[in-house]
């Protein structure tokens, strides 16, 4: 079967999600191929024409499952929330109001990290290290004479003798939070290295606007600065400036890029050695069109080969904000931040250029940054959903212990009855104000809503193992991420003869003796898999 047939075969078409019972924004999700889409996308939608105006700015943070399906959202307003993202410790962070807040597991804010020494701190990145450090951006206000500098309005204006000039400051915290590495911009660059396209005031200038943070792999620090056009690497050891790549100080020679990078967002070393980054592009004539790119870099000659890149097309640029990141599996995640004239959040492409995955807001909302993550360091605790039989009548049930019920339905009862076919779920609250989802049930049969008798093949993705099948006193599941997950057996006519809760390991052995031999089905978190039970 050829690439291309296979790719058609495996495209799937999921509708918009949306319902009026729930309060996240409605968004259209294509998963091209369902196969490579893995994992768990992170992203915080809303409208730009909202910011900075906090108290009308109205977000979400999102997380979706492979498929597109919401497995959490939460609500935030009165500031900007975004960078919504899984750090390697295992918590979840997002920028709040001049902190970066740091979730467990629970989506319970648990601690938060700034700047210190009076910096106020930027938005755009927090890096928490492998060692415990964190990786912070700040900002500082300075005065300075630019009244010799003729570089402002597009039209060589002289700036004031008195402009307040905005310039970034790194700060690396140690695990206490105590600085051990400072930096500033201002101490370091020239004062026309900006790109005249964003000197539109001469008395207050956003000078460096930086907008990402990242340690090297030889210990130091890569910065994005959007208003120089420039990557810049920064020596820890002694505070030097190593190389300059981009924009009017530019000491590189780009080959295979006569364009270079404009207004560009999130630079990363990639696990290959190359450097990832997400050009914005800008409306010039010919227009200069936002890319996905990475480059093989040689630091020594100082040379910066374009060796991938992806485009929606050479009429698109972004605004501002975006990022890439290359999964686990060699797909790339791309982030298109305000990109026009179409507005996709972000897609998941192949090496080869075709799209794996995609979400678009119809009304045009953005996210700064998306994010995909194989797996969690963590359980989710989703809430289950059970079905049970009174008189003629099928029932979904929503486990018991929760303040509130949001169906996809739009009930908001505990149980609700099953009279249609469809996929049905449930979101209960959880941590701070947010709300998880179960597993979604999909009712085929209104007779057999539950799918345990005529439906039982329609469910492939199984991630548990049970054996021995035929079983005779006992059967075994063995099992990943599951500890502690109730499941539960039925019998052929559709009732419920035994549950119980996995052990805490990944294999749990069940008695079955009680049951009579015949046909059942195990099902675990609406993953259900037919066995046998045969007895001489």
């Amino acid at each position: 079967m050829n690439r291309i047939f296979t790719f058609l075969l495996l495209i799937l078409i999921i509708n918009t999600h949306q319902s009026f019972s729930q309060t996240y924004h409605p968004f259209n999700v294509t998963a091209y191929d369902s196969i490579q889409s893995t994992g768990y996308y992170f992203f915080c939608p809303y409208r730009l024409s909202a910011y900075p105006t906090f108290p009308s700015l109205s977000q979400h943070h999102m997380i979706l499952d492979h498929k597109g399906n919401v497995v959490y959202y939460r609500s935030v307003a009165g500031f900007f929330a975004g960078d919504f993202k899984l750090q390697p410790n295992g918590q979840i962070s997002y920028c709040g109001r001049n902190h970066f807040y740091l979730m467990d597991s629970t989506f319970t804010v648990v601690d938060s990290v700034t700047t210190k020494n009076g910096v106020t701190m930027d938005i755009h990145d927090l890096q928490i290290l492998p060692n415990g450090h964190y990786l912070i951006l700040g900002n500082e206000d300075v005065h300075r004479d630019m009244s010799s500098y003729p570089i402002f309005l597009h039209n060589n204006t002289f700036g004031s003798a008195n402009a307040v000039i905005t310039a970034y400051v790194i700060q690396e915290l140690d695990a206490a939070k105590n600085v051990v590495f400072e930096w500033h911009s201002i101490d370091h660059y020239g004062l026309d290295d900006a790109d005249v396209f964003w000197l539109t005031d001469t008395t207050r200038v956003d000078w460096t606007h930086v907008n990402s943070l990242e340690m090297d792999f030889d210990g130091n620090f890569l910065v994005s600065s959007r208003h120089f056009d420039e990557i810049t690497k920064i020596s820890r050891t002694d505070s030097s400036i190593i190389w300059r790549m981009g924009g009017k100080r530019n000491q590189f020679t780009f080959i295979g890029d006569s364009m270079h990078f404009l207004s560009q967002h999130d630079s990363r070393r990639l696990a290959n050695g190359n450097l990832s980054l997400f050009d914005n592009g800008r409306p010039l004539n010919p227009l200069h069109y936002a890319a996905a790119k990475e480059y093989m870099l040689d630091e020594i000659n100082l040379t910066a080969t374009l060796v991938w890149s992806h485009s929606e097309g050479p009429n698109h640029w972004s605004r501002s904000q975006g990022n890439i990141q290359r999964l686990q599996n060699s797909n790339t995640l791309i982030s298109y931040g305000n990109l026009l004239p179409t507005p996709i959040v972000f897609n998941v492409v192949d090496s080869l250029q075709n799209k794996i995955f995609e979400v678009v807001f119809p009304d045009s909302l953005i996210s700064y940054r998306s994010f995909n993550f194989n797996s969690l360091p963590w359980n989710l605790n989703r809430p289950q959903i059970t079905c049970t039989v009174v008189g003629n009548q099928h029932f979904l049930t929503a486990e018991s212990g929760h303040s509130k019920y949001i169906w996809s339905t739009g009930d908001s009862t505990q149980s609700i009855p099953v009279s249609t076919t469809g996929d049905f779920h449930v979101f209960v609250p959880i941590g701070d104000s947010g709300f998880i989802s179960s597993e979604i049930l999909t009712v085929a049969d209104t007779a057999d809503p539950c799918g345990l008798i005529n439906h039982v093949n329609l469910v492939s993705e199984k991630n548990f193992l049970l054996y021995p099948n035929p079983a005779d006193n006992t059967i075994n599941i063995t099992y990943q991420n599951k500890a502690g997950a109730i499941y539960e057996i039925w019998d052929v006519v559709g009732r419920k003869v035994k549950t119980g809760k996995l052990s805490e390991n990944d294999k749990s052995e069940i008695d079955v003796s009680k049951l009579q031999s015949g046909v059942y089905f195990f099902r675990l978190e609406n993953q259900i898999s037919k066995f046998i039970i045969r007895r001489r």
